[in-house]
C-alpha cells in the first residue's frame, strides 16, 4: 500500500502505534512523515496526525485472535475496531478531511461460507464478534458521509498475500510442507482478493474525483472464484512444487473439522463464498482484471522465499 501510494507521487503521513515497528526504509524516506499515536482508541494525538491531510486510509484493526473478551466482558474487537474507528472518524470531521476509506470485511454481512452470492444488496448479519465490530465501524463511517465527505468502507473477502494472516497463513503453511493433501475432490467456489488489488482500489479512491453521494459500503473481490483444489495448485506452483492433491470425501473433511471444533475455519476453506463486486467497479469506473491466480502464485513464491532454508529443504 505505502509503495503504491508513493509511486503515485503522494506525500504520506503514517499514523502508527510504534515508530520502532515501521520498516527502516519508511523511517528514512523524506516523502513519509511518521506520527506515533499509540492505540487509536485511547490516543490523544489523532488531531495532530490528521492535520492538513486530504484523505485518510484506515487499515488498523484487530483480527485473527480467538479470545473474544476477558473476565470483565471487555471485547477487544469492539475497542480496536469499532471504538477506534469512531474516534478516527470524529478526528477526521474536525480536520475537515475530504476522503475517508475504511478497510472493513465481508464478515460484516456474512459468515465464512454462504450458498448465496454476496453483493452490496446483501443484508446478512455478522456471525462473529469480529464481524459485529466491523459492522459497527462501518456505521460510524456512514455517519461521517453525512458531514459532506466522501467516506467508504470496503468489504473484501480473504486477502491473498505472503504476509497475510488467518486462514491464508494457515493454508500457506500447509502447502509449504509439500505433503499430499486430501483436497482434490473439493469443488467449492471461493472469492478472494490479492493484496495488490486492494492497494490499487484504495489508491484509486484517494484520487479525489468522487462525490459524497458515492459514499457507502462496497464489496470488493477479484472477478474469478476458485475451488480449494485450484487454490492449492496455484499456491504450490508459486512455491515451485507439484500440487500433490489426492481425492477424499468432502463430507468426511467437514466431519473431522466438527470433531476437533474447527468447523468455522473449515467453512472458510471447504464452503462456498462468492462475491459480486459489480457495483464497486461501475461506481468508480474500475475495470476488473483476472489477477487472482497471479496473486496466489506470487504469494506462494514470496512465502517460499522467506522460509528458512531448512524448512524449504524439508518441503521438497
Amino acid at each position: 500500500m505505502v509503495g503504491l501510494l508513493l509511486a503515485s507521487r503522494r506525500e504520506l503521513r503514517l499514523a502508527v502505534r510504534s515508530i520502532e515497528a515501521c520498516p527502516a526504509p519508511w523511517r528514512d524516506d523524506g516523502r513519509i512523515e511518521i506520527v506515533e499515536t499509540g492505540d487509536i482508541e485511547t490516543s490523544p494525538h489523532l488531531d495532530q496526525a490528521l492535520q492538513g491531510v486530504s484523505a485518510v486510509v484506515h487499515l488498523a484493526g484487530l483480527a485473527h485472535v480467538h479470545d473474544a473478551g476477558d473476565v470483565n466482558g471487555d471485547d477487544p474487537f469492539l475497542r480496536a475496531n469499532a471504538l477506534a474507528t469512531e474516534r478516527l472518524v470524529q478526528a477526521a470531521v474536525r480536520g475537515r478531511v475530504d476522503t475517508f476509506i475504511n478497510l472493513s470485511s465481508l464478515a460484516a454481512v456474512t459468515g465464512n461460507a454462504s450458498s448465496d452470492v454476496i453483493d452490496d444488496a446483501t443484508r446478512g448479519e455478522p456471525t462473529t464478534n469480529y464481524g459485529r465490530s466491523k459492522r459497527l465501524a462501518e456505521e460510524h463511517v456512514v455517519a461521517m458521509a453525512g458531514e459532506g465527505m466522501f467516506a467508504v468502507s470496503l468489504r473484501p473477502p480473504l486477502i491473498v498475500g505472503a504476509e497475510a494472516k488467518g486462514n491464508w497463513a494457515s493454508l500457506q503453511r500447509l502447502a509449504a510442507t509439500g505433503l499430499p493433501l486430501p483436497f482434490a475432490s473439493v469443488d467449492n467456489r471461493r472469492s478472494m482478493i490479492g493484496v495488490d488489488t486492494v492497494a490499487e482500489a484504495v489508491a484509486h479512491l484517494c484520487s479525489g474525483r468522487f462525490p459524497p453521494e458515492a459514499a457507502g459500503n462496497y464489496c470488493i473481490a477479484d472477478p474469478e472464484s476458485l475451488s480449494l483444489s485450484e487454490i492449492v495448485t496455484e499456491l504450490r506452483a508459486g512455491m515451485g512444487m507439484p500440487p500433490h492433491l489426492v481425492p477424499f470425501p468432502t463430507s468426511i473433511l467437514h466431519g473431522v473439522a466438527e470433531l476437533v471444533d474447527r468447523h468455522h475455519r473449515a467453512d472458510g476453506l471447504l464452503g462456498n463464498l462468492v462475491v459480486d463486486a459489480t457495483r464497486f467497479h461501475e461506481t468508480f469506473d474500475v475495470r476488473p482484471r483476472p489477477a487472482l491466480r497471479e496473486a496466489i502464485r506470487k504469494s506462494g513464491m514470496l512465502y517460499g522465499g522467506s522460509r528458512p532454508a531448512s524448512v524449504a529443504d524439508a518441503a521438497t
